[in-house]
């Protein structure tokens, strides 16, 4: 999702070195509290489900009938999980969670995220596309690739993370304000990884630097990228 206005505006509001923030987040580990899920759950079922096709009519491949991915949104919500985000970079970095705060309070981000996520098939009220457009990004980082992944990939990863999140105990317990929590955090650390990849695409040690980050900060969390082969019909074990 490169060369998108959102990105442009996040690299403006953070520094050359924040691709350093991201082996502090974990791809959901950014919340605590009342509405905090289960990660490695979580990110448990989405490793297996990487495995399979993405044939939804195959038996036991498609996302429970029972669960929705989706949620209804809150504004509120919204500032609170934005806020939320801040104040946890804040305890490791003060100037950068200033930065934050002065762009939330200027720019709608998520809004803004949701038109770039519409241009693939997807919506920021859903916290499988919340968790495959990470997923992509995350991948992608990680292993210095800086082109752009097709609507028709990011939907077959969608179809997997919708998989792995309703095969889970956690999520499938999970309130709207829960899922929305998940989701934005996860959206906002997209941003971040694409902003940064945007920026270092034409610095080789710069790209690197980010690539170990990434990939430190997704496998804290279980998730592990250099396991992973990204391809149109999703993702695939190597």
């Amino acid at each position: 999702m490169r060369k998108i206005r959102y990105l442009v505006l996040l690299c403006m509001a953070f520094s050359s070195a924040c691709f350093a923030q991201m082996q502090w987040y974990p791809p959901i580990g950014v919340w605590s509290g009342p509405a905090q899920l289960n990660n490695q759950i979580i990110l448990d079922s989405l490793n297996q489900s990487y495995q399979s096709t993405t044939n939804d009519s195959e038996e036991g491949e498609g996302p429970s009938s029972e669960t929705s991915v989706t949620y209804t949104p809150s504004a509120a919500r919204t500032r609170a999980n934005l806020q939320d985000f801040a104040d946890k970079t804040r305890a490791m970095d003060p100037e950068q969670a200033d930065k934050m705060e002065a762009l939330f309070a200027q720019i709608d981000v998520i809004a803004e995220i949701d038109k770039v996520l519409g241009q693939f098939g997807l919506s920021k009220d859903n916290a499988a596309d919340a968790f495959a457009v990470y997923w992509v990004s995350a991948w992608q980082a990680a292993n210095s690739d800086t082109s752009t992944a097709s609507a028709q990939t990011y939907q077959a990863v969608a179809k997997q993370s919708a998989r792995g999140l309703t095969q889970s105990a956690e999520f499938r317990t999970a309130t709207d304000a829960q899922k929305q929590q998940m989701a934005e955090a996860l959206l906002v650390q997209t941003a971040l990884i694409d902003a940064s990849r945007e920026a270092y695409a034409a610095d080789p040690g710069l790209m690197k630097a980010l690539a170990k980050a990434v990939k430190q900060g997704a496998a804290v969390s279980g998730l592990e990228l250099e396991k992973m082969t990204l391809t149109e019909e999703g993702f695939r074990e190597n």
